[in-house]
């Protein structure tokens, strides 16, 4: 399966891959944070899930991008792959 992500979007999928290599799980304001330079505590929440949308909607249909990012009720979202998939640049 091929996709073609735009450079914001390749970004997000980069924070979110690199969090699933230390078994993290990240909330928008923390996804937002390590993309933007800032303090979580100075981000908002909505700005990470914005970026989150954007990029399961550049993955396609939904059953597709839900396989792909995976939201953990009251904590975050992670990739759904297995972290033994994701090779490091």
């Amino acid at each position: 399966m091929g996709f073609k992500l735009t450079g914001a979007a390749m970004e997000t999928l980069s924070v979110l891959a690199e969090a699933r290599m230390d078994d993290d799980v990240l909330n928008g304001a923390e996804i937002e944070a390590v993309i933007s330079g800032r303090l979580a505590s100075d981000c908002d929440e909505a700005a990470g899930a914005t970026r989150i949308k954007r990029l399961r909607s550049t993955l396609g249909t939904q059953p597709v991008s839900a396989l792909l990012i995976k939201n953990i009720a009251r904590r975050g979202y992670i990739p759904g792959l297995d972290k033994s998939v994701i090779q490091p640049p």
